[in-house]
């Protein structure tokens, strides 16, 4: 069915609101950071920032009704990804390299299965791309080709034997999808991907596989135009899917913001200008992914307030970003991990003794994962320095729609939007 936006009937119980726990054992992690993440309208969406106790425990939990992969991220960059069918997850496994070989499921009956597909993805690795590229340079009379046949069919026979559940099932054919549709792209697959938009239940957000599909069906439908007009076959591929999944939906929305996201704006700017212009144009609810790819964003709009940035302690006596009182304020995007950022920094000093000295004042937002880091690198910077340490799911990033770093914004007294670019020089020249 379509993802529509509909106002569900209140019912009370916990099966109803889907809520269910996520808890771990990370060896030798004791006191750190991690990062609980599902997926939602395809992207993920961090539900919880919690810390590790002495034993490397931690405990989260998802207040929704979920069906999908529930990632579990390290601030360095390590990552694993779970399978529930709305059920609690209990697991123990290690870090760095050993966080995939020590994984160790307690409960989760769900994930269990899905291992034993795991061992199985190198068969369907070579029966989806393989076997399709070799059966086209052998005969249906060779031995080989025969051979291929034959193995194609046992790893068929295995796969049924399994007797997977109802999601896992779901998911395996998720996967043969994207991997035929890699490697033909033919209408027959291009109109099986439709087939998921149009039909599937929001449990194909929650694959993480939706995102790929969106890109097999462009490109499929790329690969199979009648001619080379790139952004023309875009915009008719663009606007064939969204006829099928509704603009006004979830869903319709969802495809758009992946499309949006993976064609280069400046390479097709027509493209972009047609469909934000047609996003700008919708009266029913945007999702907030789509919001923000589009710049629908109160924070992206030039003469409009920017959101308040509340500390969590407060830094020189100031508890947010509206307390600091100024006739103009920088809002500098950066990292201490950012090589960019470091070299942009001795610029922002110089330009700051000038600016403080007008009655101006930097607020700097880092986003940093390690606290020990982002302690050092403010050692010398001489303004009001904040950081979340959640790096890019910094809820303040998402909210100020950055995608880059580093990326400057100046407010005016009242906290308005001015000007918003990338290096301090853009605002020296503009005076």
């Amino acid at each position: 069915m379509k993802n529509k936006f509909i106002l569900p009937l209140v019912v009370l119980g916990s099966s109803v609101f889907g809520q269910f726990n996520v808890s771990g054992q990370l060896e030798n992690y004791a006191n750190k950071p991690v990062l609980v993440k599902i997926f939602e309208n395809a992207e993920l969406k961090l539900i919880k920032n919690t810390k590790t106790d002495n034993n490397g425990n931690f405990s989260t939990n998802i207040p929704k009704e979920y069906n999908g992969f529930v990632r579990i991220d390290l601030p360095s960059g390590e990552n694993i990804s779970l399978l529930t069918d709305n059920k609690d997850l209990k697991f123990k496994t290690g870090i760095g390299q050993e966080m995939t070989s020590k994984l160790q499921i307690i409960e989760g009956n769900t994930q269990k299965e899905y291992n034993k597909v795991l061992t199985l993805q190198p068969l369907n690795e070579v029966q989806n791309q393989v076997f399709p590229y070799l059966m086209q340079i052998y005969k249906p009379t060779d031995e080989f080709y025969i051979a291929m046949v034959k193995e194609d069919k046992r790893i068929n026979e295995l796969k049924r034997n399994e007797n997977f559940s109802g999601l896992i099932t779901y998911i395996n054919e998720l996967n043969d999808l994207k991997q035929k549709a890699q490697n033909n792209r033919d209408t027959e697959n291009i109109e099986a991907i439709v087939n998921h938009f149009v039909k599937d239940d929001e449990r194909l957000e929650q694959s993480g596989i939706f995102n790929d599909l969106v890109f097999a069906y462009i490109n499929g439908k790329l690969a199979t135009a009648g001619n080379q007009d790139i952004e023309g076959n875009l915009i008719k591929a663009t606007d064939e899917i969204l006829a099928k999944t509704d603009i006004q939906t979830a869903r319709g929305q969802n495809v758009l913001t992946t499309i949006l996201n993976f064609v280069p704006e400046k390479e097709y700017s027509n493209f972009h200008k047609k469909y934000v212009d047609k996003v700008n144009g919708l009266t029913c609810k945007i999702t907030d992914q789509l919001k923000k790819r589009v710049g629908l964003s109160i924070s992206t709009q030039i003469g409009n307030k920017v959101p308040n940035i509340t500390f969590e302690k407060a830094i020189n006596g100031k508890k947010s970003l509206y307390d600091i009182k100024a006739n103009q304020k920088l809002i500098v995007f950066w990292a201490s991990w950012c090589p960019a950022c470091q070299q942009e920094i001795p610029y922002i000093k110089e330009f700051y003794k000038d600016f403080k000295a007008k009655g101006g004042e930097i607020v700097a937002i880092s986003l940093d994962y390690d606290e020990k880091a982002f302690n050092n690198a403010i050692k010398e910077l001489p303004w009001y320095n904040y950081s979340d340490l959640l790096r890019w799911d910094s809820p303040i990033a998402a909210e100020f729609g950055i995608n880059s770093t580093p990326t400057l914004l100046l407010i005016d007294k009242d906290n308005k939007l001015i000007k918003k670019f990338n290096h301090i020089s853009e605002l020296e020249t503009s005076k």
